[in-house]
């Protein structure tokens, strides 16, 4: 059982070592994290993420920001979007994509015409499926062309999906490159045949150096987006999580790909209704305002409880928010210190267990589908809501890959 208070006079596993915490550095930090908050001053509480490694021991994960302690939440001169909370819901009476992801190629390649049944049976009308490539050309030509056929036949799209964060470096950009040309030659060499589109699900944010310079990182993003969709030859569909519209440097990379793209799909990856709403809002606000479909996504993968470590602002105690130019970090002390204006204090108040339940299905798809069909018409109350599509429907996913949060 995890300790109720944090365990800094233990000993703790940082990144991959385990190292004791020895009392004559106790004035330093023993353990340091990026984070991403546009005004330190609005910060309510840190939840720093932990995982157990022993009897007394946890590994330190993350650490996110609550910036809720002000009245207003967009920070001058910022261009995300004021929330509506007040939309009314609207009765689906329109055709909207039921979209579902294929991550191993194997799903489909095995048994194409099992694979179209699956998906006709869970009332999927768009799938999204890995491509093996082989020295730059489409693998498996034969049993693709066979899927696309099966699938057009009973009115289900298919589009290549493709996603890896090294896409935002200039060697991975360099190799998915090649992949798009590959993708646009199969088009070419199968005219009868061809897939419905592409779609890029990138993810920078789970790089190490994300959080040390977030908005650079998200200029990169949008970069490698745009020279991936002019490599394809056409527009693509871009896959976001939910938060993007709201942090530093978000809105204006989605307005740097906003020609570039075909939709958003948005990883409003939530169980509960009024939550689902809540994550989907703000980009299906953006999407309005740009003129722009958005495709709402919810998980159904598999994902483990997390631990978080709450902490409250005070004049003392053990983590501080420092900034150094455009880095921003919070350090956890064995001690507690003094806060400044700069560089808020905040004093451990609770441990809680976040359970994966509030994010993942895990695999309850009458649970889904029922909840689904319930917040439908509201987001449907949205003139950009363009359906919704379902990850870990077709395989079980890499857990951690699945929360999608900085």
């Amino acid at each position: 059982m995890l300790s109720p208070h944090p365990p800094v006079a233990l000993r703790i596993l940082l990144g991959l070592c385990l190292a004791a915490v020895a009392p004559a550095y106790a004035e330093e930090p023993i353990w340091t994290s990026p984070l991403s908050s546009s005004r330190p001053a609005c910060v309510s509480a840190i939840h720093v993420y932990v995982r157990p490694v022993g009897e007394n021991a946890v590994e330190y994960l993350r650490a996110d920001a609550i910036q809720d302690g002000c009245v207003s939440q967009t920070p001058p001169g910022s261009s995300a979007p004021d929330l509506d909370l007040t939309r009314d819901a609207r009765p689906v009476d329109r055709d909207l994509q039921r979209g579902a992801w294929a991550w191993h190629s194997g799903s489909w390649r095995q048994d194409p015409e099992a694979f179209v049944l699956s998906a006709m049976a869970q009332g999927i009308d768009h799938v999204f499926i890995s491509i093996p490539i082989v020295e730059g050309r489409v693998d498996a030509s034969p049993a693709l062309e066979r899927l696309i056929s099966i699938a057009h036949a009973s009115g289900i799209g298919v589009s290549a999906v493709e996603g890896d964060p090294e896409m935002v470096t200039a060697a991975g950009l360099q190799y998915a490159r090649g992949r798009a040309l590959a993708i646009r030659q199969y088009n070419l060499d199968h005219p009868a045949t061809p897939l419905d589109g592409l779609q890029y699900d990138i993810e920078p944010y789970l790089l190490p150096d994300y959080a040390l310079a977030p908005e650079d990182m998200l200029e990169r993003w949008a970069q490698s987006v745009i020279a991936l969709s002019e490599t394809y030859g056409a527009d693509v569909d871009i896959v976001i999580p939910f938060w993007l519209p709201l942090v530093p440097g978000g809105p204006e990379a989605l307005s740097s790909v906003r020609e570039r793209a075909a939709r958003l799909t948005v990883m409003a990856y939530r169980t509960a209704p009024a939550s689902i709403l809540s994550a989907a809002q703000p980009s299906l606000i953006w999407g309005e305002a740009h003129e722009l479909p958005v495709v709402i996504a919810l998980e159904t993968g598999p994902l483990e409880d997390e631990h978080l470590q709450v902490y409250r602002p005070a004049p003392q105690g053990q983590l501080q928010i420092s900034q150094s130019g455009s880095v921003q970090e919070v350090h956890l002390r064995a001690e507690t210190v003094a806060g400044t204006v700069d560089e808020p204090a905040f004093r451990y108040s609770h441990t809680v267990t976040a359970p994966a339940s509030r994010v993942s299905f895990r695999g309850d798809l009458p649970a889904l589908f029922l909840t689904l069909d319930e917040v439908e018409p509201m987001l449907n109350g949205y003139d950009s809501y363009d359906g919704a599509a379902i990850h870990g429907l077709f395989q079980q996913a890499d857990p951690a890959l699945i929360r999608n949060e900085p």
